[in-house]
Formats: structure tokens, sequence, C-alpha cells
């Protein structure tokens, strides 16, 4: 009973995390410019304007760290050179006969991934011109447009030209989200996909002048 029990938490807390969304969510603006990455509600947010990261656990910011500055790294010294071990090669022919296989997997993942976004959130207000007032016409006329194409997402982005000049001034809040499970299970169809066999005698390559083990 102990195992069996134990084994159905295991199970529901798995489930439980897939049921989960990877989340990106970004907010820009005149004073406020936030990028969120996580799991969830749970995750690392980036304050660029304080230049402050906050760890996030279900919404609630757990620690704060200031954000560091990249420095430049001094250049590694030189070391001894190692021992030349047998050089394996790997046929230009070979890769050609796994380019077609590899590529249309990696395509159908990438538009699988994509299917399976779901904009959470998508806010903007954009105020912009040019110098030349027919410019501004001309942008303003390819945003009517849209508009009219895809009401239901370029309806969410608010733009007002600016005929007296060139400017630019917005602010925009956007979250995308993609579940774990949908995740998990594109990268399973691509593993099967792939054509593993080849791809692993390609990454062991063949010794110079020796037939491929």
């Amino acid at each position: 009973m102990y195992v069996t029990g134990t084994i159905i938490i295991l199970a529901l807390l798995l489930a439980a995390i897939c049921l989960l969304r990877i989340r990106v969510r970004f907010e820009l603006g005149s004073d406020r410019r936030l990028l969120f990455v996580g799991l969830g509600r749970s995750g690392q947010e980036f304050d660029f304007v304080r230049r402050i990261q906050s760890f996030m656990l279900f919404g609630r910011q757990i620690k704060s760290t200031p954000m560091k500055k990249v420095e430049k790294t001094a250049e590694p010294k030189p070391e001894a050179q190692p021992r030349k071990k047998a050089r394996r090669v790997r046929p230009f022919g070979d890769i050609l006969k796994a380019v077609p296989d590899v590529s249309c997997a990696l395509w159908r993942y990438s538009i699988g991934l994509l299917k399976s976004i779901a904009v959470e959130e998508l806010e903007a207000e954009v105020e912009a011109g040019f110098e030349q007032p027919d410019l501004t016409g001309q942008l303003f006329g390819y945003y009517q447009a849209a508009l009219a194409a895809a009401p239901s997402v370029v309806g969410r982005v608010r733009f007002t030209p600016d005929w007296t000049g060139a400017s630019f001034a917005g602010q925009a809040r956007v979250a995308v989200a993609l579940p774990l499970y949908r995740l998990l299970f594109r990268t399973l169809i691509l593993i099967c996909q792939l054509p593993l066999r080849r791809l692993i005698k390609l990454a062991i390559g063949k010794k110079r002048g020796g037939q491929d083990g």
C-alpha cells in the first residue's frame, strides 16, 4: 500500500508539473523595462531600469540581487599542448546525406512549437512619425491594412501617427507561454524523427585511414 501510494503521488506531481507553462513576459515603458522568464509564476525577473534581478516563487518576490555588469576577462595563459590523439574524420558525403532528414525534422519541430505557443497578453501603444509627413502616412496606411486583415491581433496595438516630425514613444506588455507537456511531446517526436544512428556515427567519426567502427 505504501509503495502504491508513493507511486500515485509521484504520478500526480509529474502530471501537475507537465501542466505548467514556460512563460516569457516583457513590459516596456518610459520608466519600466521588465523581463520575466520562468515556469508558471516562478522564475527569474530582470528589472533593466533599476538593474535588479529577482527570483519569483508563485508570483512572490523571494530574493533580489543587483545585476552583474559584464566585465572583460583576462586572456588565458597558453597551456602546454596536450598529447594528440588519433584524429577522426567525418566524411562530407555522410554529412550531406544526413542534412535532409535532420532539416525536415527540425523544421517540423519548430513549426509545432510555434503552433503550441499561446499569446497570453499583448497590449501596446505606439506614437511615432517621420520627418516627411508622407512617410508617416504610408506607415499609418500599413497599420490600417494590417488592422483590417487581423483585427484580433493587430487591434491590441494602438498606433498614433505624429505628423509634426520624427519621433517615437510607446509602451508594451507582452506575455507568451508554452505548455511544458507540449514541449516534451514535440521533443519526443523530434527524437523519433531524427536519424539517430547516423548522427551518432557522425559524432564519433572515423579514424583517419580506418573503417567505420
